[in-house]
């Protein structure tokens, strides 16, 4: 007996420390067991003991407090919006209007001096023109003509030709025999190419050339019939080359009319009439002009 009161205070001394370490932490330690005979046993239980659970900390209570109805706007919390007396905001309304379809591009035309308006940029005319030359050391005077087409206001592609209208005495000139009344007439034309510089201004400024071919016509007058017509006998006549550069200042009165000065250089190549040389039948021109289409 003394034996067992000696064992038993030294097996619930060893029992207790596991008992403590076993718990969770945050928890009250668990009360000792109370010495029983089966020191054992006791111990066993202990250490098999569920865990009590573990009470998930509260936060602390809020206070809430209303602020009075007439506190000052600086005591209100800062994302407090005080209500308009004139009931909510409403989106100014947009003032911008909205754009515009671009309207399909309509050709205008070059602008004119009596008129402003147009819409081909595919034309086409006709003129006249009265001309002074130097011919066969002669002043004389020769009518024109041109047709031509227009391309985008700019590029003329056409053809014409002109014809001295002077009498020039012609005794000297051509095989033999001579006549009395032996008149030379000359005539030339071809193939016209020109291109106006600022087509699209009022007045502008043509640059081109006429290349083709000339006729000489040498024959002994007799007399005129009554359309107005000179009949020649003895008529000869030979082919030449012709090239004439040309620049003119042009005016535009209306979308189908223009007026113009051109002046230009005759070349005339290929002579074989007798008497005759190049230099002869080449001079410079110089006259009016006066077109009407559409350009």
């Amino acid at each position: 007996m003394r034996t067992a009161s000696v064992l038993l205070p030294i097996a619930g001394l060893l029992v207790a420390p596991s008992v403590l370490c076993a718990a969770p932490s945050g928890n009250a330690p668990a009360p000792a067991p109370t010495a029983t005979a089966a020191s054992a046993e006791s111990a066993t239980t202990l250490s098999e003991a569920p865990a009590a659970p573990v009470a998930a900390p509260t936060a602390p209570p809020v206070e809430t407090t209303t602020a009075p109805a007439n506190a000052p706007a600086s005591s209100a919390s800062p994302t407090s919006v005080a209500a308009s007396p004139y009931g909510p905001a409403k989106p100014a309304a947009s003032t911008a209007e909205p754009p515009k379809p671009t309207p399909p591009h309509k050709d205008e035309g070059p602008p004119t001096l009596l008129n402003m308006a147009g819409d081909y940029a595919i034309g086409g005319f006709g003129g006249v023109g009265v001309m002074y030359t130097r011919f066969v050391g002669h002043d004389a005077v020769q009518v024109c003509g041109e047709g031509a087409v227009i391309i985008d206001h700019a590029l003329t592609l056409g053809g014409g030709g002109c014809g001295i209208t002077t009498d020039i005495n012609a005794e000297l000139y051509g095989p033999t025999p001579h006549y009395a009344n032996d008149k030379m007439q000359f005539g030339y034309g071809g193939a016209i190419i020109k291109y106006h510089f600022f087509s699209n201004k009022p007045v502008n400024l043509g640059v081109g050339a006429l290349i083709g071919a000339g006729g000489i016509s040498i024959g002994t007058m007799v007399d005129s019939n009554d359309s107005g017509r000179d009949n020649y006998t003895h008529q000869r006549s030979w082919a030449v080359f012709v090239m004439e550069p040309q620049v003119g200042g042009y005016a535009n009165l209306t979308r189908w009319l223009r007026v113009g000065v051109t002046a230009g250089y005759r070349i005339v190549a290929g002579v074989k009439t007798e008497g005759l040389s190049s230099g002869d039948l080449s001079g410079p021109t110089l006259g009016g002009v006066i077109q009407a289409g559409w350009f």
